[in-house]
């Protein structure tokens, strides 16, 4: 049986994050692609996948690209960690919402009765303290549908937003569990002015042997996330981009 031992790990991988609402557009769309977001089969075990509710979030974005940077304490760049020192971050992520809540409502299956799920893009950054791992994020979203190509991941976009909260990653900074948490989430959409609510866990892949040594995660690797209840679960292969296990974020409205 595999136990997991976190505080000789190296800091976790944190990112800039992002969260997105759907509201009503007026006006025709372009047909809702088939939700291609569902479990790929790539020989993995999913039995435990969505059996609680900290698996069944209702919605998340994965972490496609991180550019990091060390600050000073007077906010210069900086090429090694300092004292009184930030960690600042601009990712972009992309995932999937729920039909039924704020990101992706259930008039959505007017368009596309066979639709389960949202696609959703975002562009986020954060400013976190190197001696505490908290700090703020914010960024912009968009949700989008399949545009002229039915082949590759939707791209025409029908609603825009922004968004901001209050970022906690001090448990993945201390080295006791690859895990981060987003408190007093807000966002607004730009087309209808609508607001909304949101909260978030964030979790960072890694890896471990047989014996419970941790590593850090490789491409093409074998990586794991860890779970509310403390054990972990694969990160699949629709989770990797370009074979990088990504950071997940799990939203909840």
């Amino acid at each position: 049986m595999m136990s997991l031992n976190y505080r000789n790990a190296v800091m976790w991988s944190l990112l800039g994050l992002a969260v997105l609402m759907l509201a009503l557009v007026f006006g025709p769309l372009p047909a809702l692609a088939v939700d291609d977001w569902d479990d790929f089969d790539d020989g993995q075990n999913d039995a435990a996948r969505y059996d609680n509710s900290w698996k069944n979030p209702d919605a998340v974005l994965y972490e496609v690209t991180e550019d990091m940077y060390l600050r000073d304490a007077a906010g210069n760049f900086v090429s090694s960690p300092v004292a009184g020192g930030s960690r600042s971050a601009v990712a972009q992520l992309t995932g999937w919402a729920k039909v039924g809540t704020p990101l992706c409502p259930s008039w959505v299956t007017t368009i596309n009765k066979n639709l389960k799920q949202c696609t959703v893009n975002a562009a986020g950054s954060d400013n976190l303290s190197l001696a505490t791992g908290k700090g703020t994020v914010g960024g912009t979203f968009a949700v989008v549908v399949q545009g002229d190509n039915s082949v590759d991941a939707p791209e025409f976009v029908i609603m825009t937003g922004k968004f901001s909260g209050v970022a906690d990653l001090s448990k993945a900074f201390s080295g006791v569990a690859p895990l981060g948490y987003i408190t007093s989430g807000t966002g607004s959409i730009d087309q209808t002015g609508g607001q909304f609510q949101f909260t978030a866990t964030f979790r960072m892949p890694f890896s471990i042997d047989t014996v419970g040594k941790n590593h850090k995660a490789r491409r093409s690797s074998n990586a794991y996330y860890l779970g509310d209840d403390g054990k972990p679960f694969p990160v699949k292969k629709n989770e990797k981009s370009i074979g990088f296990p990504t950071v997940r974020l799990e939203l909840a409205f």
